[in-house]
């Protein structure tokens, strides 16, 4: 087969989520699909070697004008898919080009990794959120067959959109390799080291989305250091690019700004590092399609503590403490008898936790992927 996928979020320099994604997706077909011919479309370039890729798939750079406008998916892709002769198109980024009446093109898969922006109030000013409320019912009947990630997103698509659940199927994301293999020997004081300064410390993956709820958990950490100011943890936060002086005034806001590591982007072998020198992770988003974060540091074999809703449990499963994550109180409660509690005790199943997260692999999932392609030109 000849398939395309959209890879416009492999492209960028620091990709996450969907980015992150697409390239475990491609490693993995390189093994698993060497008789098939992958084309990946995107519109950024990056330097030599940023991004190699297997022998069975090439990169197709293509763009035009009209970015806010979602020119390249409305009408360059269309026409691309149609002029490269694909058995299957599969769109990433939760959305799909629109079909031509005349000339309907090849099968198109979706991955509807949640349908969140669709409903949720935040973000409404950005351009990407106004597109995916318009297309989403669009994209819901074109698609062949739509992949999501939780059992928890399919019910929400089906609910929502009134998809028929016999083409909603469910494709768990896996995990990183380098997550699988677990952190080197001394990786984990290594990164006490260099982020701490050799002091216990507590690690979350943050976002400036409100919804990420990191100002949140920088208030119920203040409410932990209220009733433990004897401890020496800090609180070390990543993932808020360019918005981290909005998050230190809130810490600082909240009296805790000194107990408070904020970290760059942090490359994969350093977020193994990090995760596995961490006494506990933190992971307080309100609601997520997921929580691949939840999953990754209990294959490192560290305790976290995440909400109660959405897919977060279906992530963590019986191995994670959970909280609800608009009530500070409980936040504030459940890290403090993590620490003293939950941590301690985590030793006794840390084998089973970290044995259950590693099922998560992209190999897996890319079996499950490509049998969707084959399923998708059978339709």
């Amino acid at each position: 087969m000849r398939i395309g996928i959209d890879a416009r979020e492999a492209f960028r320099p620091e990709p996450r989520g969907i980015g992150l994604y697409v390239r475990n997706l491609v490693h993995a077909f390189g093994q698993a699909a060497t008789g098939d011919e992958f084309l990946l479309y995107h519109q950024l370039t990056l330097p030599a070697g940023a991004f190699p890729l297997p022998a069975n798939c090439r990169a197709v750079h293509t763009d035009m004008p009209g970015g806010r406008v979602h020119a390249w998916e409305r009408l360059q892709m269309p026409w691309r898919i149609r002029r490269d002769r694909l058995d299957v198109y599969h769109g990433t980024y939760n959305t799909l080009p629109p079909r031509w009446r005349l000339w309907p093109g090849p099968p198109m898969v979706v991955s509807l990794h949640d349908v969140i922006v669709t409903y949720w109030p935040d973000d409404l000013a950005d351009p990407f959120v106004r597109y995916a409320r318009a297309v989403t019912p669009r994209v819901v009947r074109d698609a062949t067959l739509i992949l999501t990630v939780s059992t928890w997103s399919r019910n929400d698509i089906c609910e929502r959109f009134g998809a028929d659940p016999a083409k909603v199927l469910l494709t768990y994301n896996g995990l990183h390799p380098e997550v699988l293999a677990g952190a080197p020997p001394g990786a984990g004081d290594a990164a006490r080291a260099r982020f701490a300064d050799g002091r216990p410390y507590l690690f979350a993956i943050g976002a400036s989305l409100e919804r990420k709820n990191t100002g949140r958990l920088l208030s119920a950490w203040a409410r932990v250091r209220q009733q433990r100011p004897d401890w020496p943890h800090l609180l070390l936060v990543s993932g808020l690019g360019k918005s981290v002086d909005r998050f230190r005034e809130r810490a600082a806001q909240a009296g805790v700004l000194e107990h408070v590591r904020f970290l760059p982007y942090l490359s994969q072998s350093d977020l193994v590092a990090v995760y596995a020198g961490a006494a506990l992770s933190v992971y307080p988003s309100l609601i997520e399609g997921w929580g691949l974060p939840v999953a990754e540091s209990l294959a490192i074999g560290t305790p976290i503590v995440t909400s109660n809703t959405s897919a977060m449990p279906e992530a963590g499963g019986e191995h994670a403490r959970y909280f609800d994550p608009n009530d500070l109180e409980s936040m504030a409660t459940t890290i403090q008898d993590a620490v003293e509690r939950y941590v301690p005790a985590f030793a006794a199943v840390r084998e089973a936790a970290m044995a259950r997260a590693r099922s998560f692999t992209w190999a897996n999932t890319a079996r499950q992927v490509f049998a969707a392609y084959r399923d998708a030109t059978a339709r």
